[in-house]
């Protein structure tokens, strides 16, 4: 198992929810939203925020949009993606785009991808097949624009993908095997990401507080993560 770590461009992105209140959002967009209720129900992550005798169903609602928007691009949007490339003398270079003009954060980030895409790079990061590339496509198309040259389509061969998914890797074929990454960090005696006060549960209610530069650091500690990761297993005898 052998990695060109100089071609890879390893990246992650923070979502979150479009509003910060279930009820800001268009009437048609919320009659929407509660037509997919029972799917969003299902994903809480938090059940202890849930008090069905205490609370209202307006309530119950509000905090199930707000535990769950950000899974789904139809209903949230990006509020960071940071990106990460090694060079030939070993040192990482990071750069990030974030805050609350997400439209500034896909054109500067299509700019990157865009670049790389001739360069014969690949992309890299954990569940990147399965979340963070559908969901930038997705925010792209919704942003009218297109997606980065570089992103799989509907029709890409599988032989033609440039993607390096870290949760694969790890899973060696076995999808039903263990792949987070925080586990990944754990076992390896790599440096979690989960260590700081911004945690992938709470993103979103960290970005309705104006903590965007917080947001950064946690993502560019996952893709740092990323790094680590690959550099050590790529460093085995």
């Amino acid at each position: 198992m052998q990695f060109k770590v100089e071609k890879l461009l390893f990246f992650d992105i923070e979502s979150v929810s479009q509003y910060k209140d279930l009820y800001d959002m268009p009437e048609d967009k919320l009659k929407m939203w509660e037509s997919y209720y029972d799917s969003f129900r299902k994903k809480v992550t938090d059940e202890s925020k849930i008090d069905s005798e205490a609370m209202t169903q307006r309530e119950i609602h509000q905090e199930v949009y707000r535990q769950t928007a950000a899974f789904f691009p139809e209903f949230g949007k990006v509020a960071c993606v940071s990106m990460a490339f090694v060079t030939k003398g070993g040192e990482v270079r990071f750069e990030s785009f974030y805050g609350e003009d997400e439209l500034h954060i896909l054109t500067e980030t299509r700019k990157v991808f865009d670049k790389i895409e001739p360069l014969g790079f690949e992309l890299c990061g954990q569940s990147i097949k399965l979340f963070d590339i559908p969901f930038l496509g997705k925010r792209y198309f919704i942003n009218g624009m297109k997606p980065p040259k570089l992103f799989p389509t509907h029709d890409t061969k599988p032989w033609d993908l440039r993607v390096l998914d870290t949760k694969e890797v790890w899973q060696f074929g076995n999808n039903w095997s263990l792949g987070s990454l925080d586990l990944m960090c754990s076992v390896l005696e790599v440096d979690s990401p989960k260590n700081g006060d911004v945690k992938g549960d709470n993103v979103t209610t960290n970005y309705w507080e104006g903590k965007h530069e917080e947001i950064k650091e946690y993502c560019e500690r996952d893709v740092k993560a990323l790094v680590d990761i690959i550099t050590k297993l790529n460093n085995l005898k």
